[in-house]
């Protein structure tokens, strides 16, 4: 069996089981792999030069259709670029196969070109990784099979996340074409078989656990329900419903289905909200988090204290506990969890509920009169505008440092719609650009993207995917001309190296980075300019890149006044 022969069954079996989506980075060790998938009728192709916005463009398709995308790349550092993709979609349980080229045993170690040892080069992090061996005379459709099975497995199991096939190709990298074809019709036996499919097993009994929950319940403890991130829609009624039943308050997560709902039992400002005065001694009892970690640092701190009975429930069985104090993981489905809860007659005091609903109105009342009488940019009143004006059918892609918590804070209830997601999984300022254009691909739906300029930069070459992509991107960019989280961390206060080491100011705006890869550009300067430029994107359907420019040290000291507000009120 030759090279390609070998690289169409795995291609061919990996779009029987499901994955479609193939993103190829050029080069020659894997010509098998890319002529293989660029014949195959049934596969989408994607070919972009930079291997890292690659892998953050397959990171995002993953994440927005739930099917493993498939990156295929050559030997040497092309592997190694994929890494920061791989390191996210691991930790946020995002399915992912990478189906890297590689050299021949006889060629690693001794000085040949473009040789790395590439074998587990992504350490703990793939659910599996594997080495596939040259082709040779013994090799069988069978073993392939297997092999790839096992892949695919491993990255759709109970744990989703990245998966890696090293394949090792001798040269001449494409033998006979003819040869490759009698494969391809000897394929034909299994295209359409049901062998080495994996199934997963039935979840484990949960009884014991929710039995000791309810004991808990059964007490009339106070206590709160989070919803952290990946937690969908289809969950919201159920959670909604036990909160009903309990009286408890519910704090959904900026990237959980439930923030921008409005709902008695939800507190959508609960972030700001603990700033009042009171409520740092309104402490549950017990808490009950679904789904995975949660944005809020305040939140975090408030709650790392030992009497709490803390529950975690999730459908993936990886730690969520920063604070070291689950006292019970339950890994299951969130509406099965629910359905299992059985909610004693004696609720909460109905002062506890209560006392949340009045700090959160307190909070919106203050909200509203600030954002109605500013006129200047400022990066709360950009977020706040942006939760307000965003169209139904765009989804939200927040950047990490401070657009995922200035939409977390300041967001508006009620409007935004679709999916708001982030790369929280490492919270890494690289690749998101490319992630957002993935996602697009695979949602097959217009975006809006909230992003600071040093991650702008940091993915520069992906604005080549932006440009590429079928359907419209807003990227709405603060330029605060450096790295504006610096400000809120204590390092600020050390004037001697922090402008140099922290703020890296870089005095550039991206109107020529828009010009060179053909997208529009627009800069206003005032909160009407950016509303209107903003809804007349969306209404022509254009991708834009839309520069705000705010000032780093203007933008602390805005955050401290409203801060400073919300205590008094």
């Amino acid at each position: 069996m030759n090279n390609l022969g070998v690289s169409q069954i795995i291609i061919e079996e990996l779009v029987r089981l499901g994955c479609s989506q193939f993103v190829i980075s050029p080069g020659s060790r894997s010509t098998p792999l890319t002529v293989a998938a660029a014949r195959n009728r049934a596969t989408t192709t994607h070919v972009h030069f930079d291997e890292r916005g690659s892998g953050f463009f397959a990171l995002g398709h993953a994440r927005a259709t739930g099917k493993p995308a498939v990156l295929i790349c050559t030997s040497g550092t092309a592997v190694a670029n994929y890494f920061p993709a791989i390191i996210e979609a691991s930790m946020d349980n995002v399915p992912l196969i990478v189906l890297s080229a590689d050299r021949p045993p006889e060629l690693i170690g001794v000085g040949a070109n473009q040789a790395i040892f590439q074998g587990n080069i992504y350490g703990v992090y793939p659910r599996l990784s594997l080495n596939l061996s040259p082709p040779a005379a013994q090799t069988t459709p069978n073993g392939i099979l297997s092999t790839i099975d096992n892949i695919y497995n491993a990255a759709t199991g109970t744990r989703p996340g990245p998966a890696h096939l090293n394949c090792q190709f001798r040269e001449p990298l494409l033998s006979d074409l003819e040869t490759a074809m009698e494969y391809s019709e000897a394929m034909e036996n299994w295209k359409s078989a049901d062998h080495n499919i994996y199934h997963s097993g039935t979840d484990p009994s949960i009884i014991s656990g929710v039995d000791s929950v309810c004991s808990q319940l059964e007490a009339g403890l106070s206590g709160i329900i989070i919803v952290g991130r990946g937690v969908q829609s289809q969950y919201a009624e159920s959670i909604l419903k036990l909160a009903e039943s309990l009286d408890w308050p519910v704090f959904p997560d900026v990237q959980s289905s439930l923030r921008f709902r409005e709902h008695p039992n939800i507190i959508n400002h609960f972030d700001l909200d603990l700033l009042q005065g009171e409520m740092d001694k309104h402490v549950p009892e017990v808490v009950i988090q679904f789904g995975g970690a949660f944005t809020s640092k305040r939140l975090l701190n408030h709650l790392n204290i030992a009497e709490i009975f803390y529950v975690s429930v999730k459908q993936t069985p990886e730690r969520i506990d920063p604070n070291h104090q689950v006292d019970i993981f339950i890994q299951c489905d969130p509406n099965k969890f629910c359905a299992l809860v059985k909610v004693p007659t004696s609720s909460t005091s109905s002062d506890w509920l209560s006392k949340w609903q009045q700090a959160e109105a307190k909070t919106l009342r203050y909200l509203k009169v600030k954002f109605n009488s500013d006129t200047q940019i400022s990066e709360p009143t950009i977020s706040n505008i942006l939760s307000t004006s965003i169209p139904a059918d765009h989804s939200l892609m927040l950047a990490n440092s401070m657009a995922i918590r200035e939409v977390e804070m300041f967001g508006a209830t009620g409007f935004i719609k679709r999916q708001v997601f982030a790369n929280r999984g490492s919270s890494g300022i690289d690749g998101l650009l490319a992630t957002a254009a993935g996602y697009q691909s695979g949602s097959k739906s217009p975006l809006t993207v909230l992003i600071g300029d040093l991650a702008f930069l940091h993915d520069l070459n992906s604005l080549q995917l932006v440009k590429q992509s079928a359907y419209p991107m807003i990227i709405v960019l603060i330029n605060n001309d450096g790295g504006g989280i610096f400000n809120f961390l204590p390092v600020r206060t050390e004037t001697d190296v922090f402008e140099e080491y922290f703020g890296t100011a870089h005095g550039l705006t991206m109107e020529k980075a828009a010009g060179l890869f053909g997208l529009p550009y627009a800069q206003p300067d005032n909160l009407q300019a950016f509303s209107q430029t903003y809804e007349r994107a969306a209404l022509d359907g254009h991708s834009i890149i839309i520069e705000l420019i705010t000032n780093r040290y203007e933008n602390h000291k805005t955050h401290q006044n409203i801060f400073k507000n919300i205590r008094d009120l």
